[in-house]
């Protein structure tokens, strides 16, 4: 990200601060300073952000090593004043990855809060610390429930709308369950904003106004993502015989890609408007196979309509032939 200046590396993953993020600890500590705290107090206050900024990086960490577990790296975490950014270096390819690398953030500060909320009586019953370290640690223990919470809203760019989108998808089209997550989320902007509205908050009708905004731009990013997909064309397809061996070359051409994980009756409903006889099936990022529709449209009449696409390629109950790197 531009504009941001290393701190170091966490788990071999580069954490960047952006310069706008030094406006907070200024803007905290002076505003303390003007509510009548003293020095001291008003220093306290900015190691307490700075605190909650640590379990922000905790919680880019646990998305970023989650999408490591799926083979997507992670360039960087960006510290900004509104919150932390993990740079994925693509997106998950299945909905199960989704869910898992959205949830994963959350989960992190479930554990913080947690074992914050357990210990902290046991240690306060030893005089371990002192009370108003142990009042500060329980002050974060609380922040980190509230960023659970926010974070799971339904709503894009938070990671609910994410785990709304990738559960949807498990049974949809991605391009339906982005709409139908960004449906919801910005239904949620609205009464953020309308809350914002009668309570005189302005940081929250802000933020309301910035959740409709991504929302948007999901919808245009999945719409993107689908533009490139339907045009996509393998270099090399051949056609192999089944001990393996290239009996021919398939002409390239642009044909449709549909995830293995999709069920069969979604995919042809997915087709049912495109001219096109036969469509590329990908799985983790490659595309393994091509698929008659013809032949798809049969599993899907003999009752096969349930089941994903890899589990009837698995089970040869859909013909196809194999792609070649």
């Amino acid at each position: 990200m531009n504009h941001s200046w290393p701190l170091g590396r966490l788990a071999g993953i580069d954490v960047r601060i952006h310069w706008t993020f030094l406006l907070l600890p200024v803007w905290v500590y002076f505003s303390s300073l003007a509510a009548g705290s003293g020095a001291v107090a008003a220093s306290v206050s900015v190691a307490f952000v700075l605190s909650v900024f640590g379990c922000i990086v905790l919680h880019e960490l646990g998305h970023a090593l989650t999408a490591r577990q799926f083979g997507i790296q992670t360039s960087d975490i960006t510290l900004l004043p509104i919150g932390g950014v993990a740079s994925l270096e693509r997106m998950p390819r299945s909905p199960w990855q989704e869910l898992a690398i959205a949830i994963a953030g959350p989960a992190v500060n479930v554990a913080i809060a947690a074992s914050f909320l357990v210990g902290l009586p046991i240690l306060a019953a030893s005089s371990a610390l002192p009370v108003f370290a142990i009042a500060l640690l329980s002050k974060l223990a609380w922040v980190n429930v509230a960023l659970v919470v926010f974070n799971m809203l339904p709503a894009f760019p938070m990671d609910g709308g994410r785990v709304l989108r990738a559960t949807l998808a498990l049974t949809l089209p991605y391009r339906t369950a982005t709409r139908v997550a960004v449906g919801v989320g910005q239904v949620v902007a609205i009464g953020l904003a309308i809350v914002g509205l009668m309570t005189g908050n302005l940081l929250l009708m802000l933020l309301a106004g910035f959740v409709f905004l991504a929302a948007q731009s999901e919808v245009m990013l999945a719409d993107q993502q689908l533009a490139d997909s339907t045009t996509a064309v393998n270099p090399k397809a051949m056609l192999l015989d089944s001990q393996g061996n290239e009996i021919a070359e398939i002409p390239s051409r642009p044909m449709p890609v549909v995830s293995a994980q999709w069920n069969a009756s979604n995919v042809l409903g997915w087709l049912s408007s495109d001219s096109v006889d036969e469509f590329f099936v990908s799985s983790h990022g490659m595309t393994v196979a091509i698929v008659r529709k013809c032949d798809l449209r049969r599993a899907v009449k003999s009752g096969l309509g349930s089941q994903t696409v890899e589990r009837l390629l698995a089970g040869h109950v859909l013909p196809f032939r194999n792609v070649a790197a």
